[in-house]
C-alpha cells in the first residue's frame, strides 16, 4: 500500500490542541499496522512548518516537535523533492483541477501529483476538495 501524507493529517499528529488531533492518530494507528509506503513532499514540509510557527507564535519548542517529525527519530515517511520538469507537471495539474468552486493550491496539486505519480491507494488529508479527484482518508 502506498500512501500520501498531506499537511493537516502531518499537522494535527503533533498539535494536541489540532481538532483533527485524535483522528490523526486513529489513522497512524491503522496504517502502522499495514506499514505502508508513506510519502509527502518538501511543499508539504514547507507548509507543516510554516503552520507550526504561526500556530504556536514562534514556540521553537513546538516547532522542534514538526522538525523531529520531518528530520529526526518521529519520521515514518519519504519526502520526495519534485524535479524542475515535475514542477511544469503540477502547473498542468492546477490547470486541470482548478476551478472558480475548487479552488485547489499549488501545494494541493502537487499532492494530487504525487499521488498519480506514485499510483497510491490512499491521501491522508482532512481537506474535503480533493474528494471527487483522488482516494482520501479521513
Amino acid at each position: 500500500m502506498i500512501i500520501i501524507l498531506d499537511t493537516g493529517f502531518l499537522f494535527a499528529l503533533r498539535s494536541k490542541k489540532d481538532q483533527y488531533h485524535e483522528r490523526a492518530y486513529e489513522i497512524f494507528n491503522e496504517f502502522e499496522e499495514e506499514n505502508p509506503k508513506s510519502f509527502t513532499n518538501y511543499s508539504i514540509m514547507n507548509e507543516t512548518l510554516t503552520l507550526a510557527i504561526s500556530r504556536s507564535h514562534g514556540n521553537i519548542s513546538f516547532l522542534e516537535k514538526y522538525i523531529a517529525l520531518f528530520f529526526g527519530n518521529d519520521n515514518f515517511f519519504q519526502i520526495f523533492q519534485n524535479t524542475p520538469q515535475e514542477y511544469t507537471k503540477i502547473v498542468e495539474v492546477c490547470k486541470k483541477y482548478v476551478t472558480s468552486k475548487r479552488l485547489l493550491s499549488f501545494t494541493d496539486a502537487s499532492i494530487i501529483y504525487l499521488y498519480q505519480k506514485f499510483n497510491a491507494d490512499y491521501v491522508v488529508s482532512f481537506d474535503s476538495h480533493f474528494d471527487s479527484i483522488l482516494n482520501r482518508k479521513f
